[in-house]
């Protein structure tokens, strides 16, 4: 099961940044980004309309599949991008890192063009942001594994008796 995601303040209010700029330059009704569990991490713009949680999840649903079509037809990596074009609306979709995507959705006037070189922008930035998440996600175990595992010998040492403790003799807890 995923962990859940939990960012800085500041990595929040750098977030919040990088999409409100994207979705100023590319006019899209509203930019979000997910973890590819579908976890919502933010959203921008007008939502209010929007099962925007479940269009998350609906998301990440889409990019794994992606993925396994990739992998069925050879590719050494997962597809990056991903473009759904409607009547009314569009989504264009990117990988960030290894555990975020980026969805823009946008009037079907909105060029394709625009909205992809200002999406690959958006990506690089936030790249840069979950690349410091994922290390620290790595390193998260390590530490906590370490902490309880000295607390763990501890608490066991207090429990248990020791070598010093005669055969039969009563255990006392304290």
């Amino acid at each position: 099961m995923p962990k859940p995601v939990i960012l800085s303040e500041q990595y929040t209010e750098k977030i919040e940044g990088i999409l409100d700029e994207l979705r100023a330059k590319t006019r899209a009704s509203y930019v979000f980004l997910a973890d590819i569990s579908g976890q919502l991490i933010n959203a921008r713009g007008a939502t209010q309309s929007t099962d925007i949680a479940a269009l998350a999840a609906l998301t990440a649903s889409n990019m794994a599949a992606t993925a396994e079509m990739a992998r069925r037809i050879g590719e050494q990596a997962q597809f990056r991008l991903m473009f759904h074009e409607g009547a009314g609306s569009n989504i264009y979709l990117s990988q960030v890192g290894h555990s975020f995507l980026l969805a823009v959705v946008f009037a079907a006037e909105v060029q394709i063009g625009l909205v992809r070189l200002f999406s690959k922008r958006a990506v690089e930035e936030l790249e840069k942001l979950a690349a410091e998440y994922e290390n620290v996600v790595e390193q998260t175990p390590s530490m906590m594994e370490a902490g309880f595992g000295g607390a763990f010998d501890d608490a066991l040492d207090a429990l248990l008796p020791t070598a010093k403790t005669k055969p039969g003799a009563p255990i006392i807890i304290r």
